[in-house]
């Protein structure tokens, strides 16, 4: 049985002895500055000059400092930049200001996990990755709720960064909803696999997919649009809800049949062995290697890519369809998510 940490298992006043500084002030860096500082933590934000998300920081009454200040000045730096322009950050900014006794927090292991990050052996190592965006993390802290965590401690320099880190989960909130232990590399492999194979890679191939037989097919591409895109959100809140029972207990008897004798049918025994190769290029370190070597370049490939996506005929369908709706179909949690420095 997994051992779930809660309120109860956490010392609050840790954290709330510590000078924090967290780096980066997008999604994340918002949520955990404004959840310590709200749980009695002493918070100071940290970003390049220039940044603009300096106005927003300092109108949220934080006092804003470059990173190397803030390095100096923290017994607990939080780095929640971008996974691409962490470790030139961490080099240029962090690295030299850094002493014994304290302590690095990342909201993500993949510096860590494919070595593009080392600390020094006199410093903690610590995750703390709420399972949630950064504007969720911080609406159910103020509801009196919490999105649950899972916390990793990659190297223990002073025997105390367990607690540390279960102390700075409390002051996030995230302990009202639970802790789970891991380590950086699940955390980072299983992170990228779920992003790559099933909830954005995945779900984006399959989706165009289907718009585009309906389409080829001869079918109107509003009415493809609504029945591949626009009712997925129905389907995966139920499986959010209850699980894949749960969704298949809610849908008709028609729909739930054809869920198991085609759905076989398209996501076939091959799919999972693609998916094992997607996972094997994750674990290998190829999949990072290919990511940073594209973004030190400009990233040339990513920016293709992106407009290949944007370029789909199912995105301007569905932007002449939605200017239709009479009801707001935005969510600030996902738009709003990406991090800044």
């Amino acid at each position: 049985m997994t051992d779930i940490k809660y309120d109860k298992d956490a010392d609050l006043s840790i954290i709330q002895g510590k000078k924090v500084a967290v780096v980066g002030y997008g999604s994340q860096g918002h949520a955990h500055a404004q959840n310590l500082r709200d749980s009695g933590v002493e918070v100071v934000v940290a970003l390049k000059p220039g940044s603009p998300s300096t106005a927003k920081a300092t109108e949220a009454g934080f006092q804003v400092m470059t990173t190397p200040e803030a390095t100096k000045w923290a017994d607990v730096i939080v780095i929640l930049a971008p996974d691409q322009h962490q470790r030139h950050l961490y080099a240029q900014d962090i690295a030299p200001n850094l002493t014994d006794g304290k302590a690095l927090v990342f909201g993500h292991g993949f510096n860590i996990r494919f070595g593009y990050i080392q600390p020094p052996t006199g410093v903690d190592v610590i995750l703390i990755a709420p399972k949630g965006p950064g504007h969720t993390v911080r609406r159910e802290y103020e509801a009196g709720r919490g999105v649950p965590v899972i916390v990793a401690v990659e190297n223990d320099a002073t025997g105390k960064a367990w607690d540390l880190a279960w102390s700075y989960s409390k002051g996030m909130g995230a302990l009202r909803a639970g802790g789970i232990i891991t380590t950086f590399t699940e955390e980072t492999e299983t992170d990228l696999f779920g992003e790559q194979a099933v909830l954005c890679g995945g779900t984006s191939q399959l989706v165009q997919y289907g718009f585009e037989v309906l389409t080829e097919a001869g079918y109107q591409p509003e009415v493809a649009y609504f029945e591949v895109l626009h009712e997925l959100k129905l389907i995966v809140d139920l499986m959010w809800e209850g699980g894949i029972a749960k969704q298949r207990w809610s849908i008709s008897d028609t729909a739930e049949y054809g869920d198991y004798v085609s759905g076989p049918r398209v996501i076939t025994p091959d799919v999972k062995k693609n998916m094992q190769a997607v996972l094997a290029d994750i674990q290998s370190g190829a999949f990072a290697k290919r990511f940073i070597a594209d973004q030190d370049a400009g990233a040339p490939e990513f920016l293709a890519l992106r407009a290949k996506g944007e370029g789909h005929p199912i995105e301007e369908t569905g932007r002449k369809l939605r200017a239709l709706f009479s009801w707001k179909q935005s969510d600030s949690d996902y738009v709003e998510g990406k991090a800044s420095r």
